[in-house]
C-alpha cells in the first residue's frame, strides 16, 4: 500500500493512477494534515503488534504461573515431590495450545460481535466502535502469534521422548513387569485412541499453517474471495 493525501483532489488522483500503474494500491489517508501521520509511520516499531503482543504476554504468564502452582508448587508442598524440571518442557508445552486455542478465537470473535452490531443497527455502512475497530485490525497478527504457540508445542511434543524424564519413567515400568514376571497385553482400544489424537493433532495443524499462510499479504492477494473464505471455512 501507498499512503496518499493531499488538499487537491485531481493531483492527488492523477498521483492514486500512478501508484494503480506501479502495481501498488494507492490508500487514501484524506488532507494534507494527514502528512504527518504518514511520514512517522517509519519510525513507528510494530504499532498493529503491540496489542497481541501485550495481551499474549499476559495470558501467557497467567496459564505458566497457574501450572506452576498446580504442578510444581502444590506438589513440593503436599507430597514432597519436586518437579521443578517441569517448569523446562512440561509447563510450556501445556501452556503453549492453550494460548494458540484462545488467540485463535480471538481472531474469530470479533467478526461475531460486528455481526451483531451490524443487525442490531440494521446496516453495514456505519462504523463500528473503536474498540472493535482496533480488534478487527489485529486479527492477523493474533493469528500469526497463535501459529507460533501451536509450533511451539509440536517442537516441545517431538522432543518429549528424548526427556530423562519420559525414559526414567518407562524403564521403571519395564523394570516393574519383569520383577513381577508379567507383561502388559496391547490395549488396542488405548491404541486407537492414541494414534487417533495425534492424526487429528497433525492435520489439525497442517490447517492452521495453511490458514497462516493465506493470511499473509503477499499470499491474500493472490487469491480471490471465494478461495480465502473456502480455506477460513475449512
Amino acid at each position: 500500500q501507498v499512503f496518499v493525501c493531499g488538499d487537491d483532489v485531481e493531483a492527488k488522483q492523477m498521483v492514486m493512477n500512478i501508484v494503480r500503474a506501479l502495481g501498488l494500491t494507492p490508500l487514501d489517508k484524506g488532507t494534507i494534515l494527514a502528512a504527518q501521520e504518514i511520514e512517522n509511520y517509519p519510525l513507528q516499531l510494530f504499532p498493529m503488534w503491540k496489542f497481541p503482543i501485550i495481551l499474549s504476554f499476559v495470558l501467557t504468564a497467567f496459564f505458566f504461573f497457574y501450572c506452576l502452582a498446580l504442578d510444581v508448587i502444590y506438589t513440593y508442598i503436599y507430597e514432597k515431590n519436586n518437579f521443578s524440571f517441569f517448569i523446562a518442557i512440561t509447563i510450556p508445552n501445556r501452556v503453549c495450545p492453550v494460548m494458540a486455542l484462545i488467540l485463535l478465537a480471538l481472531v474469530y470473535l470479533p467478526g461475531i460481535f460486528a455481526a451483531i452490531i451490524q443487525l442490531y443497527r440494521g446496516t453495514k455502512y456505519r462504523r463500528f466502535p473503536d474498540w472493535l475497530d482496533k480488534w478487527m485490525l489485529c486479527r492477523k497478527q493474533l493469528g500469526l502469534i497463535a501459529l507460533a504457540f501451536a509450533s511451539l508445542h509440536v517442537v516441545f511434543t517431538l522432543v518429549t521422548p528424548m526427556r530423562a524424564f519420559v525414559s526414567w519413567r518407562t524403564g521403571k515400568g519395564i523394570i516393574s513387569q519383569a520383577l513381577n514376571n508379567k507383561t502388559e497385553p496391547l490395549n488396542h482400544t488405548n491404541a486407537w485412541i492414541s494414534d487417533s489424537y495425534l492424526a487429528l493433532g497433525i492435520l489439525g495443524f497442517f490447517l492452521f499453517v495453511l490458514l497462516g499462510i493465506t493470511s499473509l499479504p503477499s499470499v491474500s492477494n493472490n487469491v480471490n474471495w471465494r478461495e480465502f473464505r473456502f480455506v477460513q471455512v475449512r
